[in-house]
């Protein structure tokens, strides 16, 4: 700490390390909820993200000094295209390690998907949808958890990206023989927001987030200037590592790469579901960077990580709140100034 005498608190969390780029655009979800969940269903949604708005709502926590009074939400908009079962996959689990049984894929999977998926069978032997069915229904006994195959396409949401993006989302929900039939009977179909979503539930959005650069331990870490007489330089840490251990520790702040890293933010309200034909919310002029809401979209109180156009994984709550989910009575919404007319009003309580 150069010149100080005494002790100081540390800067910059350690939770985050390290803080390396991602690979890719898409988030790697590595856990799924097993709470609240009884039917098997999808564990997320991916959506794309179209800029921020500000939502007045009437609150409705009880027992709160404000209940009942307009309360005014930053709020972010998330377009929703519709999204696509193309197969799932079944996945064993030995030694505290998942490792694929089996795949099954949709026997009319257009053919830009099939270049974008890996299968693991010979593409001259292909097998079909009956048969992958059979062999993976052979070995529930061995199966510990179901994941599905699921894409969007951003053109669909009025991005110029015609290229589907693919992940797997993993199934909630049940044991794994009620997993294996809601999947048989989901493969080719597609979920629209509406019939996933629920105004007032709670959801986890997880993205990359805006990417910064190279920066230094000043940015990166919110360490402290030193004073303007320093030996050579200003914006570093005073010292790296002592003589002895002579190595620099991974606690000590380094200049590196700052954000584009996969982050989560838990327990986010839905605040409205609905669709662009029927309750428009493009401003005049379109979103800033974006352009014009076309399909369904979903609005999410507070923000959520990534820049504009990023696709945002909503996931079911991985730590539920005990709760019930009561839809917000949504008063008006004020897009860049201007007032837009309610979307819903929900009747009132008798």
């Amino acid at each position: 700490m150069g010149h100080r005498k005494h002790s100081a608190p540390r800067r910059g969390s350690l939770a985050f390390a390290p803080r390396a780029r991602h690979q890719v655009l898409l988030p790697r979800i590595r856990n799924w909820t097993t709470r609240g969940v009884d039917k098997p269903t999808l564990g997320g949604f991916p959506l794309f993200k179209v800029g921020m708005v500000q939502v007045v709502t009437l609150d409705d926590r009880e027992k709160t000094p404000n209940f009942g009074k307009p309360m005014f939400n930053p709020a972010t908009v998330l377009s929703a295209p519709a999204l696509t079962v193309f197969g799932f996959r079944a996945y064993g689990r030995k030694n505290g390690i998942d490792f694929a049984l089996g795949d099954v894929f949709s026997n009319s999977l257009p053919e830009e998907i099939q270049e974008r998926i890996s299968f693991q069978r010979d593409s001259k032997d292909s097998e079909s949808f009956d048969v992958s069915l059979k062999k993976v229904e052979s070995m529930l006994g061995e199966i510990s958890s179901f994941t599905a195959i699921v894409g969007v396409t951003p053109s669909e949401a009025g991005l110029a990206n015609g290229i589907p993006q693919i992940q797997e989302v993993g199934i909630v929900g049940g044991n794994a023989k009620s997993q294996f039939e809601y999947l048989k009977g989901a493969v080719g179909n597609v979920v629209k927001p509406a019939d996933y979503f629920k105004p007032g539930a709670f959801i986890d959005s997880i993205a990359i987030t805006k990417g910064k650069g190279f920066e230094g331990v000043i940015t990166r870490f919110g360490v402290r200037r030193k004073q303007h007489k320093s030996r050579k330089t200003v914006r570093e840490v005073g010292v790296i590592s002592p003589w002895h251990p002579a190595t620099v520790m991974y606690t000590v702040p380094r200049a590196g790469q700052m954000g584009f890293h996969q982050r989560i933010d838990k327990n986010k309200r839905i605040l409205a579901v609905s669709n662009a034909q029927t309750n428009p919310i493009t401003p005049s002029g379109g979103f800033p960077h974006f352009g014009d809401v076309r399909g369904d979209y979903v609005i999410v109180r507070g923000s959520v990580p990534g820049p504009i156009k990023r696709l945002v994984d909503l996931r079911l709550p991985l730590y539920p709140r005990r709760q019930k989910v009561i839809a917000p009575k949504i008063v008006e919404i004020n897009v860049a100034g201007k007032a837009i007319p309610l979307i819903s009003t929900p009747a009132p309580s008798k």
